[in-house]
């Protein structure tokens, strides 16, 4: 499952992230590049809410 279309942090423009470039450094921690300015963005998964979206970590 792709993350959600957001902005990037360090340069605005939108990110579509493929899941090949997800690194997965916890259990709710990913991180991945930007396509645009190749920063590396860090970000927390959300596991329950009605925000909760976002990849499932392989087995």
């Amino acid at each position: 499952m792709p993350l959600p279309v957001s902005g990037c942090p360090y340069c605005g423009k939108l990110m579509w992230v493929k899941d090949e470039a997800i690194e997965w450094l916890d259990p709710q921690t990913i991180r991945f590049p930007c396509p645009h300015c190749h920063a590396l963005v860090r970000r927390k998964m959300v596991n329950v809410g009605a925000t909760a979206a976002g990849p499932i970590k392989p087995s």
